[in-house]
């Protein structure tokens, strides 16, 4: 059988002529259809690998926790960082408070380089507070649900010892600063500090700027005895000598700082005398130092004891003694609302 073109569809060997390149035909189309199969599923493996790697994304992560400090949003910036990294106490700050405080201005954020393999992130941020100029460096990480979260920047951890500081607070905080820790961490800006105390007050233009350059925060350095300061330790003074004053036993009336003398040789048995005092004129105190948490006994006032045993001869006795306050030093510790006065004979 020949074709018209005088051709034979068989080959030398009989086979028909054609099959050959048929099947190299298939195996190679087969080859482009994997071709186009594994390119396009390396196609999306490269756009999902995209999105997940995207800079722009992580610097809008940064840019809106820029933002939300300088328009002083707390919560805001919180939802936008994490504090996984550090175990540090009192790492929230208070929103209140942050909100009354004066906040950056001018902020600009610089590149942010990003680390994609080792999930990390970091760049420069600059801003205004108070005239001044101020930069510091944010750093971002990633997160096991793959978002990006600040980690440090804009955030400070300000040393602070606020005991007997007179409840020194930040303004806009329902509560002082914690006189037991070591430290608080507020956001960037400019706090005014107030008095939670009514015994003490704030020394003008009590406010402190919280800032890259951060450093520690005193008591002492903002807070003095107010107006009703003095009047009031004076009154605890005379009821802490008062209720002494009732003690019936010498050991006693010495030990809370009346300096009792012993029954003298007119009584048969001294730990048989009854002793009464009455208190004539509170003793008064002095300031030790600036702050005034320590003061000690100026003037030992006055006291009457009365004495009251029986003689050699089995009668009953009495004997009338002027007794003072025993020296002693005076502690003032200021709480959230008062004071508390205590006495330290000596």
């Amino acid at each position: 059988m020949t074709h018209p073109d005088g051709t034979s569809p068989y080959d030398a060997n009989g086979q028909t002529a054609g099959r050959r390149p048929q099947r190299q035909t298939w195996i190679w189309g087969m080859t482009g259809a994997l071709a186009v199969v594994v390119l396009g599923a390396a196609g999306a493996v490269v756009a999902v690998d995209a999105q997940s790697n995207n800079s722009a994304a992580v610097r809008a992560v940064a840019a809106e926790y820029v933002e939300a400090v300088a328009a002083g949003d707390a919560n805001g910036a919180e939802r936008l960082s994490s504090d996984t990294e550090s175990a540090r106490p009192n790492a929230a700050p208070d929103p209140a408070a942050f909100a009354s405080a004066e906040h950056i201005s001018d902020s600009e954020l610089g590149r942010i380089r990003v680390d994609f393999e080792a999930g990390r992130a970091s760049g420069q941020v600059s801003y205004e507070l108070g005239g001044s100029s101020y930069s510091d460096q944010l750093e971002l990480r990633r997160t096991a649900d793959d978002e990006w979260r600040v980690t440090s920047g804009l955030k400070y951890e300000v040393a602070i010892d606020a005991s007997g500081g007179g409840a020194l607070g930040l303004r806009g905080a329902d509560d002082p600063l914690p006189s037991d820790a070591p430290s608080i961490t507020v956001y960037a800006g400019e706090y005014a500090l107030i008095s939670h105390n009514p015994f003490f007050e704030t020394t003008d233009d009590a406010r402190v700027a919280v800032t890259s350059n951060a450093d520690a925060l005193f008591a002492s350095d903002w807070i003095v005895p107010g107006a009703d300061y003095a009047a009031e330790v004076r009154r605890q003074v005379g009821i802490a000598y008062e209720e002494c004053a009732e003690q019936t036993d010498v050991w006693e009336l010495q030990s809370c700082g009346i300096a009792a003398e012993e029954p003298s040789s007119k009584f048969s048995s001294s730990p048989a005398v009854d002793v009464s005092v009455e208190m004539t004129e509170a003793p008064t105190v002095s300031a030790r130092d600036e702050l005034s948490t320590w003061m000690e006994i100026e003037d030992r006032g006055s006291f009457r004891a009365t004495y009251t045993g029986r003689d050699a001869s089995g009668d009953e006795i009495t004997e009338k003694i002027d007794l003072r306050a025993s020296s002693a030093d005076v502690e003032v510790t200021p709480t959230a609302d008062g004071l508390d006065v205590a006495i330290y004979p000596y």
